[in-house]
C-alpha cells in the first residue's frame, strides 16, 4: 500500500487481537484498546483457569508486540474517545463482545448475580471469599458460561444445582463441560425454568419459583420448543442463584446510533464489527475466524478505495 493505513481496533479479545494480527501483517498501522490490563477478553475475564490455562494470551500478546501494534490496555473507549480515534486513525473494528448480560428485569445483590459478573469476581477480583458462605447455589442456563459458573461454584459451595428449560440433549453447552461438571458434583434440573425470586424480609435470596417444562416441536434455532406445564410450580430452596441466561452487544457506550449493516460493516462510514459483537455469543474458535473474517473484509475496502482513486 502507497499510504499505510491506520485501525484503531476496540477489544483484545480473540476477534479483535486477530484482526489485529491479520491487518499488521497485511501493512496497515494498528492501535487496539481494551479496557481490561491484559488481551483476551472473555477469555481472560470469564473462562476458570482450571478450564483453559491462559498461557496462550502471552503469546499472542508478545506476537502483536513483534508487529508492531499499539497496545493501549487498562484504557477503556466511551463516546469521547471514539470520536476521538474516528478523527486519528483511517477505521475502527469494534470487537466488544456481548457484554450486556440477560437479568430479565430481576434486581441483582443479595444473593442474586449475573454469570459474567459472578466469573469477573472469582477471576479478576479474586473474591472468592464473598461466594464461600453460601451453602445452595442454582445456576440459570445451559450454555458454556452456565457451566463455567457451576463449576467454579461447586469448588466453593457445597450444593450446585443447573437449571435448564430444556432437556440435556439441547443444551448449548459442549458435552465435555456437562460431563466435568457431572463428575464435580454439579446436579441438574432439566426441564425446569425459574419463574420468581423469593426473597426473606430482610432482601436476601431464599429459594426460586420455578415450573416445570415439556417440550414440543423444533423452534426458530432448530432445537426442540418448550412449554411450561400448568399446575406444576414449586420451590427450590437456595441462598445463591447466579443467572447465565445469555449476553447482547449494546454499541451505545461507543456512539449512540452506532449498528450493524452488512456484512461487518456498521452504520458509519469506516467503522466494522467483529466477533461476539457481531454474531452474538458463541466459541472462542468461532471468534477467531470471524476476526479473520472482518480484517479481510477491511483489507478489502480499503483496496478498492484505492482502485477508485488511482
Amino acid at each position: 500500500m502507497e499510504k499505510k493505513r491506520r485501525i484503531a481496533v476496540i477489544g483484545a479479545g480473540p476477534a479483535g487481537y486477530t484482526a489485529a494480527k491479520e491487518l499488521l501483517q497485511a501493512g496497515f498501522a494498528v492501535d487496539l484498546f481494551d479496557k481490561e490490563k491484559e488481551i483476551g477478553g472473555a477469555v481472560y475475564t470469564g473462562i476458570p483457569d482450571f478450564r483453559m490455562p491462559k498461557t496462550f494470551l502471552q503469546k499472542e500478546y508478545d506476537t502483536l508486540k513483534e508487529l508492531g501494534a499499539g497496545l493501549y490496555l487498562s484504557e477503556p473507549v466511551d463516546r469521547e474517545k471514539f470520536t476521538e480515534l474516528q478523527k486519528e486513525h483511517d477505521g475502527i473494528l469494534c470487537a466488544i463482545g456481548a457484554q450486556v448480560e440477560n437479568t430479565f428485569g430481576f434486581e441483582t445483590g443479595s444473593g442474586l448475580e449475573a454469570g459474567l459478573t459472578l466469573l469477573y469476581d472469582l477471576n479478576i477480583l479474586h473474591k472468592a471469599e464473598a461466594y464461600g458462605g453460601y451453602r445452595k447455589a442454582l445456576v440459570w442456563g445451559g450454555g458454556n458460561v452456565a457451566m463455567d459458573c457451576a463449576r467454579s461454584l461447586i469448588r466453593l459451595v457445597p450444593e450446585v444445582t443447573v437449571v435448564y428449560r430444556r432437556s440435556e440433549k439441547e443444551m448449548p453447552a459442549s458435552a465435555k463441560e456437562i460431563n466435568d461438571a457431572k463428575k464435580e458434583g454439579v446436579q441438574f434440573a432439566f426441564l425446569t425454568n425459574i419463574r420468581e425470586i423469593v426473597r426473606d424480609e430482610a432482601g436476601r435470596v431464599k429459594a426460586a419459583q420455578v415450573i416445570r417444562m415439556r417440550l414440543g416441536e423444533p423452534d426458530e434455532s432448530g432445537r426442540a420448543s418448550f412449554h411450561e406445564i400448568p399446575g406444576s410450580e414449586e420451590i427450590m430452596p437456595a441462598d445463591l442463584i447466579i443467572m447465565a441466561i445469555g449476553q447482547k452487544v449494546d454499541f451505545t457506550p461507543l456512539a449512540e446510533d452506532l449498528s450493524i449493516a452488512a456484512g461487518h460493516e456498521t452504520n458509519i462510514s469506516h467503522v466494522w464489527t467483529a466477533g461476539d459483537a457481531w454474531t452474538g455469543p458463541k466459541t472462542i474458535g468461532a471468534a477467531v475466524q470471524d476476526g479473520r473474517a472482518a480484517a479481510k473484509e477491511i483489507i478489502a475496502a480499503f483496496e478498492k478505495e484505492d482502485e477508485s482513486h488511482a
